[in-house]
């Protein structure tokens, strides 16, 4: 039982729970969890400094993958996927549920695929982050079933303006402004979550991603009838409330739109934020969440476990529209749309493969919003940026199943995994930073009464020279991420990186690869304080485990040149 009085519930911006939806109206008579269950389930919550995924009571972080897109659409070809994940150590996968071989006919649901995960995640000890590829996935709706897609009398598509836009290319989505797509999408993503309620009362999955990376692609709204309707009727009192109430606290790029028109109280969409593509997308992101929030709420409805949307981040390059990347999708620009749009959400999730991963990442570190990145290029770097620098809860690289047991984020996740739950309780008690440094890059934070200064390992023996009166030239290639093999989505990151997590007033971790690490307090002198004691080891299971004490030379590198260690300093605290 989770005690609701140890820490605060955050009152997420993403979240309501008083949504009132009939499951049985939905889903057919379902059977709902028990109020035991429903007090175990894992809930967003503010902890401290930090918004966490708490999982049996615990800050939960999620040393993650996403599979690629096919590989779970059939039990057999994903066997073999799941000992790979085992031994690439990841705690947590995120995995597919499809709507068109849910419910291939209309009302009949299959969700043996489902339950086969479930079975696999458990028998690994992994835990689940379900993605629901409904109605809308990467600005198209190639996921709905069949019967959804071939009758496009009943479920209409959206009309955009022609587009050179090689994404653009194919078949449109569904309108999201069309009510049967949104009735049949709930009904099926509640016809999940109520036989998650009955089979799955561990909370083997412990979040799920609703539809994937939504919005439109090649113009900056949807022209069809249905939702020229939209556009020319009244902006909903449910959006104008919520601008009303944070009015001078809006994203900036809302807050400008509404200004140019006087910050009008009502009216149509052009009248209140004009006719230019921004405000357009402020029109497709009220519809796209709208639709999210409806299927989330739908869900939530037969079991509320937490819940997100993800985006194509855009725009990345200067003179970029809406439509360049989805229009409409939860991107920074459109964030408090989102808030009013999809309330049963609890947080939005960013997927970042351009080069600005801490960019686009303190964007989505906004109060109130948990971090979590879904989707992110194979670069080991980033994973401790997320953690160290912007708690996040999770990292996740997609494509993960065809990484090499052995490389750096299998490496790292391994290392990561015997902590437990201190990197949580970490973040949550601002005793833990993160790095990953170019070249000549120094990283200072303060941990308690010391500040920390981290180095690579040549960038730190040249200053040591340097302060002997010693000048060598450096043969160290520029720390970089590179390219290795023909894989696109595994790099090498050579940079120094990782954590430092203080233990004790006194004490401290350091996990990483090719640092330097030094210790000053914040007060006095500010000279570097003198090591007590220096071990290397590794945590298994929260307990720590010595492999050697760290002495003479080899205190000058206290973590490995090109692979990840982890050691524990302990520092002597001078009487004044």
């Amino acid at each position: 039982m989770i005690s609701r009085q140890s820490s605060s519930r955050v009152r997420k911006p993403f979240a309501i729970y008083n949504v009132i939806v009939s499951c049985a109206a939905i889903a057919g008579a379902v059977m709902l969890p028990t109020a035991s269950v429903a007090e175990q389930l894992p809930e967003v919550r503010k902890q401290g400094k930090a918004v966490q995924l708490m999982v049996d009571g615990k800050p939960w972080t999620a040393l993650a993958g996403e599979v690629h897109n096919s590989v779970a659409s059939n039990a057999a070809y994903m066997t073999p996927i799941w000992d790979r994940l085992a031994l690439l150590n990841l705690n947590t996968v995120i995995t597919p549920a499809y709507w068109e071989l849910v419910e291939p006919e209309e009302g009949r649901f299959d969700f043996a695929l489902i339950d086969t995960q479930l079975r696999e995640a458990r028998q690994r000890k992994m835990r689940i982050v379900l993605l629901w590829f409904g109605s809308l996935k990467n600005a198209k709706s190639s996921y709905a079933p069949e019967w959804v897609l071939a009758n496009r009398g009943r479920f209409p598509r959206a009309v955009t303006r022609p587009s050179s836009l090689p994404f653009a290319k194919g078949e449109p989505q569904i309108s999201v402004f069309d009510n049967a797509v949104v009735n049949a999408d709930a009904k099926a993503f509640a016809a999940v979550m109520a036989h998650l309620a009955e089979v799955d009362p561990q909370h083997t999955v412990i979040a799920v991603q609703v539809e994937n990376e939504t919005g439109i692609l090649g113009d900056s709204r949807d022209r069809s009838r249905t939702a020229n309707r939209a556009w020319n009727a009244q902006v909903p009192a449910a959006l104008m409330s919520h601008l009303e109430r944070q009015k001078g606290r809006l994203v900036p790029s809302v807050e400008a739109l509404w200004a140019k028109t006087g910050y009008r109280k009502s009216g149509t969409w052009a009248q209140v934020f004009g006719e230019s593509w921004e405000a357009e997308e402020l029109f497709m992101a009220w519809g796209t969440s709208h639709l999210v929030g409806r299927v989330a709420a739908a869900g939530k409805a037969a079991l509320a476990l937490p819940m997100y949307a993800n985006a194509w981040v855009g725009p990345q390059r200067p003179g970029d529209f809406a439509g360049a990347y989805p229009s409409g999708g939860p991107v920074p620009r459109v964030f408090d749309v989102w808030k009013a749009g999809a309330p049963s959400l609890d947080w939005l999730s960013p997927d970042i493969y351009v080069d600005d991963f801490s960019g686009w990442v303190k964007q989505y570190a906004m109060p109130g919003n948990m971090l979590f990145v879904p989707e992110a290029r194979y670069v080991v770097g980033n994973l401790f940026l997320a953690l160290g620098q912007y708690q996040a809860t999770g990292f996740s690289p997609f494509g993960i199943e065809t990484g090499v047991p052995g490389n750096q984020i299998s490496e790292a996740y391994g290392l990561l995994n015997g902590l437990g739950d201190m990197i949580g309780r970490s973040q949550a008690d601002g005793k833990l930073t993160g790095f990953a440094l170019a070249k000549g890059e120094t990283h200072k934070a303060t941990l308690g009464d010391y500040v920390v200064t981290v180095r690579g390992q040549q960038e730190a023996l040249s200053k040591m020279l340097l302060d002997m009166g010693i000048t060598i030239p450096t043969e160290k290639p520029e720390q970089k991420v590179q390219n290795i093999g023909d894989q696109a989505s595994e790099l090498s990151d050579t940079r120094p990186m990782g954590l430092v997590l203080q233990l004790a007033s006194d004490e401290f971790l350091v996990i990483g690869k090719d640092v330097n690490v030094s210790f000053a307090r914040k007060t006095g002198s500010g000279t570097e304080a003198e090591l007590a004691r220096v071990e290397e080891g590794n945590f298994v299971d929260g307990r720590w485990t010595m492999r050697r004490v760290i002495n003479g030379d080899e205190r000058l590198n206290i973590t490995p040149t090109n692979n990840f260690g982890m050691t524990r300093i302990k520092l002597i605290r001078r009487d004044k």
